[in-house]
């Protein structure tokens, strides 16, 4: 479906995940500027993110931030925390495994670079019946409404066969429910935002946090 980003769209992407804090502060021209880019290859990478343009982007959370949500700060120590445990269960895995479907798959391709940066073998299933010939690892999926049927299927199956499941997903989901481990994300959905990709930077907000945590343990 999508590839992870390269050259200067990687550039794009990772600037605009590293500043989603203050985004609606900054012009796709300053984007642009600092990545020695064009505003053309900006709104290219924004629309590959499920955005219609940088201007939809930075609506979605400047209105975001002004909806009332579960405060982020709240997530301080237990964030920490579920980085920790994230990170030491990937790293002691035999086997990774990743599934993820739609707009999510931008993160997957992000959690699996680092994966690759920290040398842990790790594959991406594009189906769920890939998962017949394993018997033992870790799934990880990625769902920012953690209702998708088909990832919900796939935990269960997983479950059943002993795998560990990491779920980065919404908080109170059915997939939340029955991951071995969640990063519950406060994302807000109702018949509205199902269909929206508010939710998509906190996905790779949390990945971003778990892949610096395994790079520092590789170069320990």
């Amino acid at each position: 479906y999508m590839n992870s980003f390269q050259g200067s769209e990687r550039l794009i992407f990772e600037y605009i995940q590293h500043h989603a804090r203050n985004i609606s502060d900054i012009s796709a021209k300053e984007i642009a500027r600092d990545t020695f880019t064009t505003t053309t290859s900006v709104n290219r990478v924004c629309k590959k993110m499920g955005y219609k343009s940088y201007t939809e982007l930075r609506y979605r959370f400047l209105r975001d931030h002004f909806t009332p949500a579960p405060a982020a700060p709240d997530m301080g120590s237990q964030a920490d925390d579920i980085v920790t445990d994230v990170s030491r269960l990937l790293t002691h895995s035999s086997h990774i495994y990743l599934y993820a479907r739609g707009a999510s798959l931008t993160s997957l391709n992000y959690l699996s670079r680092f994966l690759s940066l920290a040398s842990l073998p790790h594959l991406i299933l594009n189906d769920m019946h890939q998962l017949t010939r394993v018997s033992k690892g870790t799934l990880v999926l990625i769902s920012k409404s953690g209702e998708t049927q088909s990832l919900i299927e796939m935990a269960r199956n997983a479950l059943r066969k002993g795998l560990k499941i990491i779920a980065i997903t919404r908080q109170g989901s059915t997939l939340a429910s029955i991951s071995t481990l969640c990063w519950p994300l406060p994302i807000d959905i109702n018949a509205v935002s199902l269909y929206q990709r508010e939710g998509q930077l906190e996905l790779l907000s949390a990945v971003d946090r778990i892949g610096c945590r395994l790079l520092q343990h590789d170069t320990v």
